[in-house]
């Protein structure tokens, strides 16, 4: 009985050290540990920093068997245990900072207290930096640049097609879709160039999908619809236009004069007054608006407005028109 029990006493303390020790199936694994700090140049802790630990005298491969990559905490420490006796290959990596490689020594049964392991990452140099993008070749924004000045060039030649194809391709390397309604903007022009204004216009309102209330985009939409004989269109798009910015004068004519002949009245006064009070200097929208009045029966404002034509365009196209009506409303 007695040498049964010394047995299993035996048999348990060999569980219980089996229980103590690592994965034994892993090469690396062992009862050996490490610690240290990563800092920077000015001595400060770094955060984040990755530390991969490989066995053995080669280079660190991520990808080889081995612990799982730690990282540093706050006050830029890491620590690890299991690991076997030999040489350790450790790899540190930061973005932003320069990788850190060499090999350490563990010990399973070191002599005293194990000895941190301190690293100063360093920045890249400027020369690294240069040489790192030339391996990598132009960013994505100097590409989406040499495509738009590239396009520009094209657009100036007349080769309006390769123009916007050039403009689409700098479109697909931008990051930032600011810069778009800008692009769209050309790429309008070089459609109304071709004599494809509806094509022109379908392409300022992809702009306004981007920015809605782009100034810059809003006006030129409205001369387009304006050019294209869309004047109730225009009308909607100006309503959208910041307030103060100058519109064509013509457009808010247009209009009038389509309600005019319509026989809308009311209608055409009130373009021919809202161009009055926008452009209080242009003469023939006065001329129009008195045609209003004579067709309302209101005399009186009809021979004002044509007062106010002569007044300010004496050589108005509609001058003499103007004074024979004034000499029959007298």
């Amino acid at each position: 009985m007695l040498l049964r029990s010394a047995k299993l006493v035996v048999f348990l303390m060999v569980l219980l050290a089996l229980a103590s020790v690592p994965v034994w199936g892993q090469s690396w694994a062992g009862r050996g540990r490490l610690q240290g700090t990563i800092k920077d140049e000015a001595g400060k802790p770094i955060q984040g920093a990755t530390i991969t630990l490989r066995k053995g005298t080669d280079r660190v491969d991520p990808k080889a068997d081995g612990p799982k990559p730690l990282t540093t905490d706050k006050s830029g420490k890491w620590a690890i245990l299991g690991l076997a006796n030999g040489p350790w290959g450790i790899l540190i990596q930061k973005e932003g900072y320069q990788d850190s490689e060499g090999q350490i020594n563990v010990e399973e049964f070191p002599v005293g207290p194990v000895q941190p392991v301190n690293i100063t990452l360093k920045k890249p140099s400027q020369e690294a930096i240069q040489a790192a993008q030339a391996q990598q070749g132009p960013s994505a924004g100097a590409q989406a640049k040499a495509s738009i000045e590239k396009a520009n060039a094209l657009l100036a030649q007349g080769k309006f097609a390769e123009a916007r194809a050039a403009y689409e391709e700098g479109m697909t390397k931008l990051e930032d879709k600011n810069l778009h309604p800008a692009i769209y903007r050309a790429i309008a022009d070089s459609y109304y160039k071709e004599g494809k204004t509806n094509e022109a216009i379908d392409t300022l309102k992809k702009a306004l999908e981007i920015a809605p209330n782009d100034p810059d985009t809003l006006q030129l939409l409205v001369n387009l619809l304006a050019s294209a004989g869309r004047e109730e269109e225009a009308k909607t798009y100006m309503a959208k236009l910041p307030q103060g910015t100058k519109v064509d004068p013509a457009i808010g004519l247009n209009v009038g004069i389509k309600a005019f002949n319509e026989g809308k009245m009311d209608a055409a006064l009130k373009e021919f007054n809202e161009v009055i009070t926008s452009n209080p200097s242009l003469a023939d929208a006065y001329y129009y608006r008195a045609m209003v009045y004579l067709n309302k029966s209101q005399n009186a404002q009809a021979k004002a407005d044509l007062n106010k034509l002569l007044e300010l365009d004496p050589n108005s196209k509609f001058a003499k028109d103007a004074k024979d009506f004034l000499k029959e409303l007298k």
